[in-house]
C-alpha cells in the first residue's frame, strides 16, 4: 500500500471518528432534552394532581371573579371563598349574581354547598365599556389580592355568516373575551404591585389552539387569549410581558389557565351539549378549579388540569 493509500485510509478514519463523536453528541443532546421534558411533564402532573394550595389570604383579603354566576368562575368564588378570601362577584344577570351571594354566606344553588364569606355583588355587562368606573369605584379601598378574569361569551355554533346580528355579536365577543381581561388587570393590578404581591388568573380556552368549525370567533377570541404553544397571541404577550414587567420582581404571580374546550371539556352548560357526563377528560367545574389552584405559583402558563396538561402535551 502506497503512502498516499494510507493518508486516504487515516483521513477516512478520522472522518467516520468525527462524524460518530457528532452522532452521539446530537443522540444524548436529544435524549436529555426529552429527559427533561419528562421530568417537567411529570412534576406538573404532580402538581396539579397533589400539590399544596397556597395561602391566598396571604396575597390580600378579597378575591375579584367576572363570570361567577356558575361553571368555572362560580367554582373559582367557592374554592377561594372556602379558603378564607372575601369574594367580589361580577356578572351579567342580577338574579344570577343574586342566588349565588347570599350574604353572609356563598351559596352553590345546585349542591346547596355554603361558606362562611363576605360577598359584594357587582351586575355588569362587558359587552359595555362604560361599566369599568363602576367597578372601579366599588372595589376601591378594598385589599385585593386575587383577581380571575374569567367571563367570557360564545355564539351558537354555525357558520360565521349565518350567526345572527353578526356585526354586534362579534363586537361583544372582542369585548366580553379580550377587552374585559385588559381591562379589569389595568384596573386591579396597581394596588397589587403597591402591596408587592397578588394573583392574576387568566382563563382561556383550548378552542384557541386551531380553527374550531362554526364557532370562527370564539376560537378566533380564544386564539388571541391562550398561550399553550409559542405563536405571538394578545394574553400570551399581556400575561408574559406584564409579569416581566411590572410583576415578576414585585410578587405578582400572573397566570394564564386554559378552561378547555374543543377535544378537551371542562362539564359547563357550554360543553353539555356536547357530553353525556363529566369524566377523566373533562372534569366538573370544581375538579378543574381545584386542579388549577394548586399550581399557583409554581406554574405561570397551565392547562389548568392534570390530564389536559397531560394530552396537550403528548
Amino acid at each position: 500500500m502506497d503512502q498516499s493509500d494510507e493518508e486516504s485510509n487515516t483521513k477516512m478514519g478520522e472522518g467516520c471518528c468525527l462524524w460518530s463523536i457528532a452522532s452521539n453528541i446530537i443522540t444524548y443532546s436529544v435524549l436529555a432534552w426529552a429527559g427533561v421534558q419528562f421530568s417537567h411533564l411529570i412534576k406538573r402532573l404532580f402538581i396539579h394532581g397533589f400539590g399544596s394550595y397556597p395561602s391566598f389570604t396571604s396575597y390580600g383579603t378579597w378575591a375579584v371573579v367576572t363570570g361567577c354566576t356558575d361553571g368555572i368562575g362560580l367554582s373559582y368564588a367557592k374554592e377561594l371563598a372556602r379558603r378564607g378570601m372575601k369574594i367580589v362577584l361580577i356578572s351579567r344577570n342580577p338574579k344570577k349574581l343574586e342566588a349565588v351571594a347570599l350574604r353572609p354566606k356563598l351559596l352553590n344553588s345546585q349542591s346547596e354547598e355554603q361558606f362562611d364569606t363576605e360577598t359584594l355583588m357587582i351586575p355588569a355587562d362587558f359587552t359595555e365599556l362604560d361599566i369599568y368606573d363602576g367597578i372601579k369605584e366599588k372595589v376601591a379601598g378594598r385589599d385585593i389580592g386575587v383577581l380571575v378574569n374569567n367571563v367570557g361569551m360564545a355564539s351558537d355554533p354555525q357558520p360565521f355568516l349565518d350567526v345572527p346580528e353578526g356585526e354586534k355579536t362579534f363586537q361583544d365577543m372582542l369585548l366580553v373575551n379580550n377587552m374585559s381581561m385588559v381591562r379589569m388587570t389595568h384596573m386591579i393590578l396597581p394596588g397589587m404591585v403597591k402591596k408587592g404581591k397578588g394573583v392574576v388568573i387568566n382563563v382561556s380556552s383550548v378552542a384557541g389552539i386551531s380553527p374550531v368549525p362554526f364557532m370562527t370567533t370564539y376560537s378566533a377570541t380564544k386564539f388571541s387569549r391562550t398561550s399553550l404553544n409559542k405563536v405571538e397571541k394578545f394574553v400570551l404577550f399581556i400575561t408574559l410581558t406584564i409579569r416581566k414587567d411590572v410583576t415578576r420582581t414585585r410578587g405578582i404571580e400572573y397566570q394564564r389557565s386554559s378552561k378547555n374546550l374543543d377535544s378537551k371539556f371542562v362539564y359547563t352548560k357550554m360543553a353539555d351539549k356536547f357530553l353525556d357526563r363529566p369524566g377523566l377528560t373533562a372534569p366538573t367545574p370544581d375538579t378543574f378549579v381545584r386542579s388549577d389552584l394548586r399550581s399557583i405559583p409554581k406554574i405561570q402558563v397551565t392547562s389548568g388540569y392534570w390530564f389536559h396538561n397531560l394530552m396537550v402535551r403528548s
